[in-house]
């Protein structure tokens, strides 16, 4: 039997965050994220929600405690090991990090094609995504040229074009209307029944008593379920 499949996805022993000399961002976070959950991740603005994600995306290591990943210790993997474990991490990031000069459809195909996956098979993937987040028409607009939303659509199509393990989504309904919001909301899902453990940070109350999946807070550094 494979015991990986109950190992946390991400787990946190006593986590702590600071930026220099300045006081923790976070400090003192204990909590472990199962296989196949799905969670939103709420707090005020400067709680340290893209704190908490840029950890959890191996983009900066804790400077206190223990972060694991994929059953990795974080902070004592190599540069090269952390790159490959992106690899199984999706991430909607609140300013898009689009590639201006690429097209929609190749800012959708990027990862699939880092993959060496064959050109035919991407082709039928990125058109098929981008028909359900309402983008075929701007297949092949370069993204500088589209409007917010529409950016903010693509950037999601990227994150889950390569079926990540590991989904964590920065405010994915900001900039969308309510039908599309909906329509993100339901693919998060889906990939979430097919075993994808997925993350969201919003604002939304809304947007989270609408979908009533747990809440996770983040107060004075701290992270905690909400009762």
């Amino acid at each position: 039997m494979d015991t990986r499949q109950f190992e946390p996805i991400v787990e946190m022993t006593n986590v702590g965050l600071a930026y220099g000399d300045n006081p923790p961002v976070l400090k003192n976070i204990d909590f472990a994220f199962r296989r196949g959950s799905i969670h939103f991740l709420t707090g005020k603005s400067g709680a340290g929600k893209t704190s908490l994600l840029s950890m959890l995306y191996l983009a900066q290591k804790p400077t206190e405690g223990t972060l694991k990943v994929f059953g990795n210790n974080v902070s004592m993997t190599d540069r090269d090991t952390l790159s490959f474990l992106r690899r199984r991490i999706g991430v909607v990031f609140q300013d898009f990090r689009l590639l201006e000069h690429l097209s929609v459809f190749d800012n959708v195909a990027l990862p699939l094609r880092l993959r060496g996956m064959k050109e035919k098979e991407i082709r039928h993937r990125v058109i098929e995504l981008l028909a359900w987040v309402e983008l075929s028409d701007n297949m092949y607009t370069k993204s500088s040229e589209i409007s917010g939303g529409e950016k903010q659509r693509a950037a999601i199509a990227r994150a889950v074009i390569n079926r990540p393990e590991l989904l964590l989504a920065d405010e994915p309904t900001g900039n969308v209307d309510s039908d599309i919001a909906a329509k993100l909301m339901k693919l998060f899902a889906e990939l979430n029944r097919l075993g994808t453990t997925v993350v969201i940070a919003t604002h939304s109350n809304e947007l989270m008593e609408r979908y009533n999946y747990p809440r996770l807070k983040l107060e004075n550094g701290g992270l905690s379920y909400v009762k």
